[in-house]
This record gives C-alpha cells, sequence and structure tokens, in this order.
C-alpha cells in the first residue's frame, strides 16, 4: 500500500505539533469521561461547531437563532443560511449517535450525502397477518364477544396485501432526484469518481496515527472536493475518522470550532507540510478551549444546583438546570415546551436562577438567558 504521505514530507517538523495536540485531546477526551455535564457539553458542540461550519463558509448565523429554530420556537423566518446550520447540526447529530465507524462506510456516507436508496426491498407478510387469515377461513371465535368470524371475512384485505407485497417486490430503487439545467449542478462534476478517490486516500491512511490520518484525510476532501454541495461534510467525517480510530471515545470532535478558534486561514499558496501542521495546531485550540469550556459548566452547574436545595420532590427546577446547561440559549417558551409547564411556571423558575443566568436581549419580549 502506497503511504498517503509525499516523501518531500518530513516527519521531525510534524512530530512536535501532533504530539503536542495528540495529547492535548487525549486529556480532553478522559476529562469528558467524568465529567457530570459531559452530555450537557456534546449538546452545546453541535450547535456551536454548525454555527462554526457556516462561518467557515462565509456566512453569520447566530447561536440563538439556531438553537430557537431546532426547537421549533423561531422569533423570525428562518433565512438560507439558518436552514443549512441546521443541517449541519442534524448532521453531526447522526454521526455522534450512530457506531464510530458508520460515516466511513460507503452507506453511510451515502445516506450523509442524500444518495441512499433501499435495494431489494422486499415486504415479506408477517406472522400475524398470516395467522389472522388461516383464521378468518377457518372461522376462529373473537375472544371478546364470543362470536364466530365468518370465513372470508379478511379475504379481501388480504389479497391487496398479497398484491402490494408483489408489486414492492418487482419494484426498483428511485433514482436520485436532482437538478440537471447546469443552474444547480455542474455536469462535468463526476461525484462517485472524486469520492472514490477520496476513499482511496482514505484507505491509504490506515497506517498513519489517528491524528495524522485524520489531517491527510482532511486535506485530500478540500483538495478533491467531492461534493459540490455541503463541503463541510468533510470536517465532521476526520471527527467520525477520530472517533473510528479511538482517539476520541466520549465525544464528537468539533473541528470546525477549532479552525474558527485559530489563527490559521487556509490560503492556496500553502504546501501540503504546512496545512498538516495546521490542523494539529486547530486540534490543540479546540481541546484547550474545550477544557475551559467544561470548567465553566461544571462550576455553573454546582451553583444552580444550590437554588434547586430543600425542593419537593417533583419540582421541575432540576430539569430546568439541565436545559439550561444543554442549551446554549434559553427561553420561556423553549422552556414551557421542554419541561411541558406553563410559560408563567418556567418564568418563575428562570427568575428564581437569574442570578447565575445572563439576560441576552434586555428586552421585555423575546428574553433569552444563558449560563455565566
Amino acid at each position: 500500500m502506497r503511504s498517503a504521505l509525499p516523501a518531500s514530507v518530513s516527519f521531525e517538523s510534524l512530530q512536535a505539533p501532533f504530539e503536542s495536540a495528540s495529547d492535548a485531546l487525549a486529556r480532553f477526551d478522559e476529562r469528558l469521561r467524568s465529567s457530570p455535564v459531559a452530555e450537557a457539553f456534546a449538546l452545546r458542540a453541535h450547535f456551536h461547531d454548525a454555527c462554526a461550519a457556516l462561518w467557515r463558509a462565509g456566512e453569520f448565523v447566530q447561536l440563538e437563532d439556531l438553537v430557537l429554530h431546532d426547537a421549533g420556537t423561531d422569533v423570525r423566518t428562518p433565512t438560507h443560511e439558518l436552514a443549512r446550520a441546521h443541517a449541519v447540526l442534524l448532521t453531526r447529530r447522526r454521526i455522534a449517535e450512530r457506531e464510530p465507524a458508520w460515516a466511513l462506510t460507503t452507506d453511510g456516507l451515502a445516506s450523509l450525502r442524500g444518495a441512499w436508496r433501499p435495494h431489494g426491498a422486499v415486504c415479506a407478510p408477517t406472522t400475524g397477518s398470516g395467522a389472522m387469515g388461516e383464521d378468518a377461513a377457518n372461522g376462529e371465535p373473537d375472544e371478546e364477544n364470543g362470536e364466530t368470524i365468518p370465513a372470508g371475512e379478511f379475504a379481501e384485505i388480504d389479497e391487496l396485501l398479497a398484491r402490494t407485497s408483489r408489486v414492492i417486490e418487482r419494484s426498483e430503487p428511485a433514482p436520485l432526484k436532482r437538478d440537471d439545467s447546469g443552474l444547480v449542478y455542474d455536469e462535468d462534476w463526476d461525484e462517485e469518481a472524486r469520492l472514490a478517490e477520496w476513499r482511496d486516500c482514505l484507505g491509504r491512511t490506515q497506517n498513519l496515527p489517528p491524528l495524522m490520518a485524520a489531517s491527510v484525510a482532511l486535506d485530500a476532501w478540500e483538495e478533491i472536493e467531492p461534493l459540490q454541495r455541503s463541503a463541510w461534510l468533510g470536517l465532521l467525517l476526520a471527527a467520525a475518522l477520530l472517533r473510528s480510530r479511538g482517539k476520541t471515545r466520549h465525544c464528537l470532535t468539533a473541528l470546525h470550532s477549532g479552525f474558527r478558534q485559530a489563527k490559521y486561514r487556509r490560503v492556496g499558496r500553502d504546501d501540503f507540510e504546512s496545512r498538516l501542521i495546521a490542523f494539529a495546531y486547530a486540534i490543540e485550540t479546540m481541546a484547550k478551549a474545550d477544557s475551559k469550556e467544561l470548567d465553566r459548566l461544571t462550576l455553573a452547574r454546582e451553583l444552580l444546583l444550590r437554588k434547586c436545595r430543600d425542593r419537593r420532590a417533583n419540582s421541575r427546577m432540576p430539569q430546568l438546570v439541565e436545559l439550561c446547561l444543554a442549551s446554549p440559549v434559553v427561553t420561556v417558551p423553549l422552556a414551557a415546551k421542554e419541561l411541558r409547564v406553563s410559560q408563567q411556571a418556567a418564568t418563575t423558575m428562570i427568575d428564581e436562577l437569574s442570578s447565575n443566568l445572563r439576560e441576552l436581549t434586555g428586552r421585555d419580549r423575546y428574553r433569552a438567558w444563558a449560563v455565566i
């Protein structure tokens, strides 16, 4: 197997930045394993990374708008950029909820880019339907009222199910619908061939360390550009590669946020080695920033839980605390919807926690709070 790194790359120059980044990422992942706010941190990271993905594409999406849009409590009409950020958010959740290596498989990648279609789908009759038909033919008694069901009572339904099953078995998978006018998609852009080229490059990274393999795979994605749309998927696949190789076990790395916080900005004149080193610095910057965020959330949780002492057993206040930690922004309609209480009750509980929450809007309507 050919190496994924050209001969001109010096391992000595890559060793120090990648070791430092690897240590920082490993320490953060280990801290996340035993942290009481690990789940809340992961939920917040999805939102921050989605906004950072649009930022890298030259668009700006407010974090508050994304949170409210995801909860279905928009205060204004969603923009196109907000819809794209929400697509990144949903994709991150899908990758985080599935098996570590699912996103890198053929089916997983096809599903993520919207090209998946079922093959050979067969609708076999269930045992229950067969038993129902047999009972109907034999005239089995009805246990509720003791009456006998006449033979052939469900004959028409059974015939319809059998006819539908035969049609499904003969049907072919529906082709992927896309605009072929040339206005949206480039007719000369062969996504399948480019994806095959990228997967070939991904296969050559198996002998590299996880962090270096992810950097090479990401660089190949940005050079090959397999997809005309959804270029942000490359960083999510690199994060999935780190998770599948066991480098991160308790989180899906927020690489978009890492590149947003890092000082490096990709330009055309950068060589391959510089791009790899920049990836390592972005990982290290992200790991250190996330460690500080974990400390902040842990302290905020301790302060908020103090307000829940000596409360009745069915109080919704602890649930509100968890919501404030898991969501970057909390509004009264959002709290009322998630906790299933009235807006007046949500307002009262938020006011009791207000000393440890930051009011963001400063208005009487559409007020929003965040953890200090």
